[in-house]
């Protein structure tokens, strides 16, 4: 797409965003936004295809003081796609609305803040991190790292057109040997974004090796605003490992609560000082288990067909380490909608009474997404 040639928006498309419109809470402050951050202390990840409102729910109900959208393709937004639009949707008991956008031309990355914002966003963060071809090949996310200064330009056009806060995730380089966290803390500290996110993998370690933390206490030591360390958080210990070594201002956990809701809870009691084992019984177990899919039925307009094919994806995870979970991940094809849940899940639950009972197993490391 030619950055010269300015946007042609359909009329039909137009009245399709204009529906969406006219949702502005008073905007929130920056200052307000940095006291949630610390207060939180721990925060759900923007996760593409994972967190939609249904997921932000659950994990605000078990302990995230504050979650993010799946990213948002800004120029799918502007142009009305129907999902782009469906991502701005507020979930149930979330306060405040933290939408995530991406891309690489800062005229439509304006347009699609602005967008978001009169859907309502509380705030807009910045998608720098994300490593996926998908996104990269065009240039967003994590690619953005290769060129600052339109990483630059991206950031500053859209904080001087929203009046919410802006803040930005991003990784901590292109490859482990061209490290930009200096530079981007000078750009975030110059443009006084509300705060910072860093997952310390390069771009080129797409979720392979160890996330490098001394990275996180670099940014802390040179950042003047609140800055959220990511990465290789799976336990309340290693969120407290975390914050020691880096002191950062809160913990962003993403994959290790896909299947474990219960870690934001964890992690908490940990920060905190309250040295409790997570037990998760099978009352809770169930309990979460119908609360996320009823959710997410609720969120596709009741079409439960559809919100069984999203499910998939989050009932690989609950299972994994259960007694019978391999049998039943092997029909998970065969899942679509709530009685064919209901089944598969009561024979799930006979093999783990055959067993001598319930046991939920959080999962371990896992690079696979």
């Amino acid at each position: 797409m030619d950055p010269n040639v300015p946007l042609k928006i359909p009329a039909k498309v137009r009245r399709r965003l204009e529906a969406v419109s006219g949702m502005e809470r008073e905007p929130m402050t920056t200052s307000a936004f940095r006291d949630l951050i610390r207060k939180a202390r721990v925060l759900n990840a923007p996760l593409d295809g994972y967190s939609d409102p249904a997921w932000r729910t659950v994990c605000l109900r078990r302990g995230a003081g504050l979650g993010f959208t799946e990213m948002v393709p800004a120029i799918a937004l502007v142009y009305g796609s129907e999902d782009a639009i469906r991502r701005l949707k507020r979930a149930v008991d979330e306060d405040v609305l933290a939408v995530q956008i991406e891309g690489s031309r800062p005229d439509i990355m304006v347009r699609a803040a602005m967008i978001a914002r009169g859907a309502g966003a509380d705030v807009i963060d910045i998608n720098a991190g994300c490593p996926s071809p998908r996104v990269t090949n065009s240039g967003a996310g994590s690619a953005l790292l290769s060129d600052l200064d339109l990483l630059y330009r991206i950031v500053a056009e859209v904080k001087a057109a929203v009046d919410v806060p802006v803040t930005m995730k991003f990784r901590s380089g292109p490859t482990l040997d061209k490290i930009v966290v200096d530079e981007v803390a000078s750009m975030v500290n110059e443009l006084d974004l509300a705060a910072v996110t860093l997952h310390p993998r390069a771009r080129s370690q797409a979720y392979r090796g160890t996330a490098d933390w001394s990275l996180i206490s670099r940014l802390k030591q040179i950042c003047r605003v609140p800055v959220i360390g990511n990465g290789d958080i799976r336990s309340g210990q290693d969120a407290v490992r975390m914050v020691a070594q880096t002191g950062c201002d809160a913990v962003m956990v993403a994959r290790g609560a896909i299947g474990n809701p219960w870690l934001f809870k964890e992690i908490l009691d940990a920060l905190e000082g309250r040295d409790a084992p997570m037990v998760v019984d099978r009352a809770e177990w169930e309990k979460t288990f119908w609360e996320h899919f009823n959710l997410l039925v609720a969120f596709v307009d009741n079409d439960e067909q559809t919100a069984a094919r999203l499910f998939r994806k989050h009932l690989a995870r609950y299972t994994r380490g259960m007694v019978g979970g391999s049998l039943f991940r092997k029909g998970l094809a065969g899942i679509n909608g709530r009685e064919s849940l209901t089944e598969a899940l009561a024979l799930l639950m006979s093999h783990s009474e055959q067993a001598g009972g319930f046991v939920f197993s959080a999962a371990g490391p896992d690079d696979t997404f």
